[in-house]
C-alpha cells in the first residue's frame, strides 16, 4: 500500500485531488524451510530478479544484501525496485533503461544470454509467468522465491461512494489485472455502474482485455509502464486533451 502513497503524493504535487483506495494488501508468505533453503544456496545463481519493490522487502527478512555472493548479479525491474535495493544496501547491477516490465528487462543484453545459467526471480505468489518462461526459451535455469503474497483488502467504501455518486472520479489508476478484478469484487452492486463508465489509466495492454471483458465501456489510456513517472505523465497527457470535455460533464452533473 505504501508504493500508492507515494504515488498519490506525486500526483498531489501536480494539483490533482486523489483517493487512496488499495485493492491489493501485501502480506508475507509463511516461512518455510524451503524458502529458507534457497536463499542459503545463492551461490548456484548467476542472477537473481526483483519483481517488485515489496520482493526486496519481504526477501529481505532471508538474507543480507551486503553479503551476498560476489558473482551474483541482481536486477531489478524497475525504478522503484533498485530504489528498494540501495535502501538494503546493494546497487542493481541491470535495471533496464526503458520500461519498468518483464519486456524491458528480457531486452537487457545479459538477459540474452542465459544458456546453462540459473537464474532466482524473487516475486509474490502467483505472478506472471512470461519472464521465467522467456529465459527457460533462452537456456536458462529458472527458480522462484516466493516471498509476499497478496489479499483483498478490507477497506471502507464510503468515501470511495461519496466521490463516484458525486462525480469527483476523473480517471481510476489501475497497476495490474489483480487491482482492476480486486476493485470490480469490491465494489458494491449499486457501484458497479460507476465502474462501468469510469476512465482508467493502465499501465499493461494486458489489462486492456480485461477491461473489456467486465463491461467496462471507455477504452483505457496506457502508461509506457508502471513506474510513477509514466503514470503520471500518462495522466497529465490525457488530462490536457480532455481536462475541458471532464470538467463539462462535471458541471453538468452539479446543475442536474
Amino acid at each position: 500500500m505504501h508504493q500508492g502513497e507515494s504515488l498519490r503524493v506525486r500526483l498531489e504535487t501536480k494539483g490533482a485531488e486523489v483517493l487512496h483506495f488499495p485493492t491489493i494488501e501485501i502480506q508475507p508468505v509463511a516461512n518455510t524451510a524451503s524458502l529458507e533453503a534457497c536463499f542459503k544456496r545463492l551461490d548456484r545463481y548467476q542472477y537473481m530478479i526483483f519483481i517488485s519493490p515489496n520482493a526486496v522487502d519481504y526477501a529481505a527478512d532471508y538474507l543480507d544484501f551486503r553479503g551476498l555472493p560476489p558473482k551474483l548479479k541482481l536486477a531489478a525491474i524497475g525504478p522503484g525496485t533498485a530504489r528498494a535495493l540501495l535502501a538494503h544496501g546493494r546497487k542493481p547491477d541491470m535495471l533496464p533503461r526503458d520500461g519498468a516490465n518483464s519486456e524491458a528487462l528480457l531486452k537487457l543484453k545479459a538477459l540474452n544470454a542465459v544458456n546453462n545459467k540459473s537464474v532466482l526471480i524473487v516475486r509474490g505468489q502467483g505472478g506472471r509467468e512470461f519472464l521465467a518462461e522467456t529465459l527457460e526459451e533462452r537456456g536458462a535455469d529458472v527458480d522462484y522465491a516466493e516471498v509476499y503474497r497478496r489479499n483483498v483488502p478490507r477497506l471502507d467504501h464510503g468515501e470511495l461512494s461519496r466521490w463516484l455518486r458525486n462525480a469527483k472520479v476523473d480517471a481510476i489508476i489501475v497497476t495490474s489485472r489483480e487491482s482492476l478484478l480486486n476493485l470490480d469484487r469490491m465494489l458494491s452492486p449499486g457501484l458497479t455502474p460507476y465502474l462501468r463508465s469510469a476512465q482508467l489509466l493502465v499501465s499493461s495492454a494486458q489489462v486492456i482485455k480485461l477491461a473489456s471483458a467486465l463491461g467496462i465501456r471507455r477504452r483505457p489510456v496506457v502508461a509506457a509502464d508502471a513506474s510513477e513517472r509514466a503514470l503520471v505523465l500518462a495522466l497529465t497527457q490525457w488530462w490536457r486533451r480532455q481536462g475541458r470535455e471532464q470538467r463539462r460533464h462535471r458541471r453538468e452533473h452539479e446543475r442536474a
